[in-house]
């Protein structure tokens, strides 16, 4: 059987490449083609040599694009000029220069904030300007309770949340109340960037991993609305329990840190602690009553002087061989053909990566008839036997 050429527009292909900043040779990687050289021949308008179908849908999927859009005429091509954004990242030894996931992320992130400009603009909504004003060239601490004071993020409500996911969404929803756009990008390891903050007067940004865990999406969010707060555009990794040796990212994880767990908060639980020492399960139950990582329960007992920079390591070493504990059980799991993922719920993923303004929304235009199911799910990337399950939840935040 011959196999087909997809004739796909080449000068279409250019033209978003160099839009989203993505390098020949991380669409070969990506897509596992070799020799990579022929991505640059599918780039080529004098060359004859064309991608298989099969290539250009995971072309298309590389650039987060439909299959559709490679046809398209390059003139209709939506434009996002990436914004000028300060690497204030650390990436570990070995990874690569090539910022073309990073870049497809940005330009994701742009467009989910150009769909819900659009979409308010259809349902008659006010699109909220970002007008919050806090000084932060003061302390952390006074920054950090400003912050709860300025955008309401309740000690008593993050002490009530079930769960460190219910909680990230609370704080989500409490920062995007005051103008943020706050959105998760996807197929970019942690390592590589954790956070984003891309400042506009109407409507700034915060980018979340998506692959991060609740808790630490919580962390970015508040270290990321730091910068916004200076009117900054950055990249960010180092979080947590890292020694920066960036004297703003060491602020934004301060304020982070103090706003999550308050040192007089913290001192209250360490009240009823009666033992000299700490446990990992005295670690993980402090955590579970601040709604936040172990690490960040290590880090603020650290910063408020209840253990020192010995003990800290020492719990760091722990908490980190417990975790490659659990991935070496997950990869004897895969050996032996036993399951390994916890079960996947694409509804509630996808309201956790998704805005909560765009959400309500999505939610409001459904039930106004101005979308359909089927847009709905289209949005949110996922099928519409999902789509309900997606709209009961969103709905009960309207009957709160």
């Amino acid at each position: 059987m011959a196999i087909l050429n997809a004739l796909i527009n080449k000068e279409t292909l250019r033209v978003i490449c160099e839009a989203k900043r993505i390098e020949p040779s991380y669409i070969a990687e990506k897509i596992g083609c070799k020799p990579a050289s022929k991505v640059d021949e599918w780039l080529k308008a004098t060359s004859d040599i064309l991608p298989t179908f099969n290539q250009a849908k995971k072309v298309a999927g590389c650039l987060h694009i439909p299959f559709a859009g490679l046809y398209m005429n390059p003139d209709d091509v939506p434009k996002h000029k990436l914004p000028k954004i300060v690497n204030r990242r650390t990436l570990p030894v070995g990874y690569s220069a090539d910022e073309s996931a990073l870049n497809v992320a940005i330009a994701d992130l742009l467009e989910a904030r150009d769909l819900l400009i659009t979409l308010k603009r259809e349902l008659n909504e006010p699109v909220i300007p970002f007008t919050v004003s806090i000084d932060t060239n003061t302390s952390a601490n006074k920054v950090a309770a400003e912050i709860r004071k300025c955008f309401d993020i309740s000690l008593d409500e993050q002490f009530k949340k079930a769960s460190q996911r219910q909680f990230y969404l609370y704080v989500r929803q409490q920062v995007e109340a005051k103008g943020v756009f706050v959105h998760c990008f996807t197929d970019v390891d942690v390592e590589m960037a954790r956070g984003l903050a891309m400042f506009y007067d109407l409507m700034p940004v915060i980018g979340l991993n998506g692959n991060d865990r609740p808790p630490a999406k919580t962390f970015s969010i508040v270290h990321e609305l730091v910068h916004l707060l200076r009117r900054q555009s950055s990249s960010c990794n180092e979080f947590i329990n890292a020694f920066s040796s960036n004297a703003e990212e060491i602020f934004c994880n301060n304020v982070a840190g103090e706003l999550l767990v308050p040192k007089d908060a913290l001192f209250v639980k360490l009240s009823r602690h009666l033992r000299a020492d700490f446990t990992i399960p005295d670690i993980q139950k402090l955590a579970n009553d601040f709604s936040v990582s172990k690490e960040v329960i290590i880090r603020r007992l650290l910063d408020s002087g209840v253990i020192n920079e010995v003990k800290y390591s020492a719990y760091s070493d722990e908490l980190h061989r417990i975790i490659e504990l659990e991935r070496e059980e997950r990869r004897i799991a895969r050996a032996e053909g036993r399951p390994v993922n916890i079960p996947k719920y694409p509804s509630r993923e996808a309201i956790d990566r998704t805005s909560t303004t765009l959400c309500s929304s999505l939610f409001r235009g459904y039930t106004e008839d101005v979308f359909s199911k089927q847009d709905v799910s289209r949005y949110l990337g996922i099928s519409q036997k999902y789509a309900d399950k997606f709209l009961e939840e969103v709905s009960r935040w309207y009957a709160r």
